[in-house]
């Protein structure tokens, strides 16, 4: 596209800072309809033009008041793992390692002369 419409956002890069945010939350954000949000990333309606770049800023802010905090950044969210998941290995399954003792009453020699 030569001349590209400014009126207009980029679907792709709302995709990527809407991404892991939860649609209500992300409406309220950009204080919208959870519809037209929606709407806006299923593609079936264009994204405006400042959208993505709030997100962009909001972004940008968030970090900078961790750094200024000294938090740095936050670890990715990886899950809950229930009880259920979690799978032990009984005592049958594997010999316990054997513990080899040092004798620490033998002198240790030196590479220094």
């Amino acid at each position: 596209m030569r001349y590209p419409n400014l009126r207009y956002g980029n679907p792709t890069e709302l995709a990527y800072y809407a991404m892991g945010v939860p649609v209500p939350v992300l409406a309220r954000r950009l204080r919208r309809d959870e519809r037209t949000v929606r709407d806006w990333i299923s593609g079936r309606t264009r994204v405006p033009w400042w959208v993505p770049e709030v997100l962009r800023l909001q972004r940008i802010e968030a970090d900078l008041r961790q750094r200024q905090m000294g938090m740095g950044a936050l670890a990715p969210r990886l899950g809950v793992v229930g009880a259920d998941v979690i799978a032990l290995a009984t005592p049958d399954a594997k010999k316990p390692h054997e513990l080899r003792l040092v004798d620490t009453a033998a002198p240790l020699t030196s590479c220094a002369s």
